[in-house]
This record gives C-alpha cells, sequence and structure tokens, in this order.
C-alpha cells in the first residue's frame, strides 16, 4: 500500500468527516495530488515512523482544519478576526511549544489535502518554480513547517535555500523536514524575525518565497518591503496570502485581492501573475468568502 492509501484507511476510521474534504483535493489533479501526497507523507513517516505518522500528522490536520471552521464562524458572527496583535496570537499559540508544533503538522498537510492549497501548490511549482534561473539561491521568510521550501529544493535539485523565522518550533521542524526529504545540505534555517531582513545586503536573492505570513502581521507593508529590498533586480518572488479567512493567529484582514497587488506595486514589484481561490464548500450564507492568493511578482531594475 502507498501512504495515500494508509492516509485514505486513516480518515475512514479516525476523522470521516474530512474524507469529502480531502477527495475534493485529489479531484484537483490525481496524478499530482498522489505524486505530493507520496512525497510529504514519506517525510513525515521518516519523521514520527510508519505507525506514528497518521496520529500525529493527520490528527493534528483534522483538529487544524475544525479550528479554522470554527474561528470563519465566529468571524462572520462577529464581523472581525478574533486577535489584532501579535501578543495576542503568542499567548494563544506562538509561546506554547505543544500548541506550536500541533499547528505546524497540520498545517503542513494543508498544502495537499485542502483543494484551494493544492491548487496554489501546482501554482508554486509550474509558474514560479519551473521558471527560476540556473542554480538559485532562495530565501524563504517564515518556512513554519518548512515544507514549502523543501519541497522547492526537491522540484530543483539546483537550488540553494536560506530560510528565516522567529519561532523555535518552525526552526526544529523545517530541520526535521529537511533532512527526511534529504536536501538538508541545500536547506539553511536562522531563527531571525523576518522583518530584520532589511538589514541583509540589498539583492541577496535570486527567488524569494513566503507562504501564509503576510495576514499574521500587524503591519503587512513591512513584508513586502523587505522582499523588494532581497530581491536582486529582475528576480523573482512567490507570495500568499489570506483574504478574509479566519483563523486564531491571523490579524490582518485583507478583503480584496487588489489590496495585495497594490501592496506589492507601492514597493517596485511588478506583479506577473496571482491565482486566488476559496474551498470548494463554505459555511451557509456566509458574508465573507474565506481566499487564498498566491502572486508571482518581479522587482524592477530601478537603477
Amino acid at each position: 500500500m502507498s501512504y495515500a492509501d494508509d492516509l485514505f484507511s486513516y480518515v475512514r476510521s479516525h476523522h470521516p468527516r474530512s474524507l469529502r474534504g480531502i477527495e475534493e483535493a485529489r479531484e484537483v489533479n490525481p496524478a499530482a495530488w498522489h505524486a505530493m501526497a507520496e512525497q510529504f507523507l514519506g517525510w513525515a513517516a521518516r519523521i514520527h515512523g510508519d505507525e506514528g505518522w497518521a496520529p500525529r500528522c493527520v490528527d493534528a490536520f483534522a483538529r487544524f482544519s475544525t479550528d479554522v471552521i470554527l474561528c470563519q464562524a465566529r468571524y462572520e458572527d462577529a464581523g472581525h478576526y478574533q486577535n489584532s496583535s501579535y501578543d495576542e496570537c503568542n499567548a494563544a499559540v506562538y509561546s506554547q511549544r505543544e500548541v506550536m508544533d500541533d499547528y505546524l503538522w497540520g498545517v503542513f498537510l494543508t498544502n495537499f489535502l485542502w483543494s484551494h492549497h493544492m491548487e496554489l501548490s501546482l501554482f508554486f511549482r509550474d509558474r514560479f518554480l519551473a521558471r527560476l534561473p540556473s542554480t538559485p539561491e532562495m530565501i524563504e521568510i517564515a518556512p513554519g513547517h518548512g515544507g514549502w521550501g523543501v519541497w522547492a529544493l526537491s522540484n530543483r535539485p539546483d537550488a540553494r535555500l536560506n530560510g528565516f523565522d522567529i519561532s523555535p518550533s518552525s526552526m526544529a521542524i523545517a530541520n526535521l523536514v529537511a533532512g527526511a526529504a534529504g536536501v538538508s545540505d541545500r536547506a539553511t534555517y536562522t531563527l531571525q524575525d523576518a522583518l530584520d531582513l532589511g538589514g541583509m545586503a540589498h539583492g541577496s536573492a535570486d527567488a524569494v518565497i513566503c507562504s501564509f505570513l503576510i495576514e499574521h502581521l500587524e503591519q503587512p507593508e513591512r513584508l513586502v518591503e523587505v522582499i523588494a529590498h532581497l530581491l536582486k533586480p529582475g528576480t523573482r518572488a512567490y507570495l500568499t496570502g489570506a483574504l478574509t479567512a479566519a483563523q486564531v493567529d491571523h490579524i490582518f484582514e485583507f478583503r480584496r485581492e487588489s489590496e495585495l497587488v497594490a501592496m506589492c506595486e507601492k514597493y517596485g514589484l511588478r506583479v506577473l501573475e496571482t491565482m486566488s481561490v476559496s474551498p470548494r464548500r463554505i459555511l451557509p450564507k456566509a458574508r465573507f468568502i474565506p481566499r487564498s492568493m498566491g502572486l508571482i511578482v518581479e522587482r524592477r531594475d530601478l537603477s
């Protein structure tokens, strides 16, 4: 049996309410989904063992998915996100190691178990990674669980990655995932606030990856400014953000795709391509449609 078969077997017996959503993710592109599932679940099995990966990761995914639905319902009722500051999110999630670890392993599987995230993963692979120059030096801002950057290295064996994250949990898990994927020799992770990267040399990167950080910030423009600073002229970044999509640690409420586009343009980033996707199923009579948006941007040569 494959890891994907084991996943479906475990979900049917332990989390049947999650089954239809995972089937919807597979329907996006069955062949690509299966290949991605085998990779990500294989890495999880190398870390947690053949008997341990499902209880650790799939259970975390089910808890995370349920929490997101509850947060979205509260958002629909209140009209605003639950928290509005880093300090609130730090108290609820980031400072609690067990909570943060569980959160990260849950998010790790959303890359291919949520249909709209599966769409973004393919957009990232086919429209961004495949078009990078040879031997790119990539910087990943806030790698979190490490899945995006490690998957990038798996798809681009000529690339190297430097990741920066403020979370010790993220550092630990990203290093584990890189080791499980066999790319530790090309991935370096440093414990550092991503918004301090403006102190690095101007034009330090051939490519920048930043997935689902911007909505976690009180001042999201600072992140876009950092990305523009890090990119060499003519090079590209992949940026994702959440719009009207509530989570316990989402702070900045983007309501329109144009807000992200305008923010990038303000700092000299040309928006080359975008993709805005939403779950196949949303809350009945929803006022807010939860969306995930991917942007491929290029730094203009301003000289």
